[in-house]
C-alpha cells in the first residue's frame, strides 16, 4: 500500500467501517509511515472536534 491509497483509506474510515483487508493494509502502512500516521492522528482528532460541534446547541 503507498501513502496515496493509505490517506484515502483513513479518510474513508471516518464515514464508512473498512473492511478486514483494508484494516490490516492501513495499519501496516501507518506502523511504517510516519507522515500517513501523524495524518491519521490528525484526522482522528479533526473528527472529534467535528463531532464536539455538532454537539453544542446554540443558547
Amino acid at each position: 500500500m503507498n501513502c496515496l491509497q493509505a490517506t484515502k483509506l483513513i479518510s474513508d474510515a471516518q464515514e464508512r467501517e473498512l473492511n478486514f483487508n483494508e484494516k490490516i493494509g492501513v495499519k501496516t502502512h501507518v506502523m511504517l509511515c510516519p507522515h500517513c500516521r501523524k495524518f491519521q492522528a490528525q484526522c482522528a482528532k479533526m473528527h472529534d472536534l467535528m463531532k464536539q460541534f455538532a454537539s453544542n446547541k446554540p443558547e
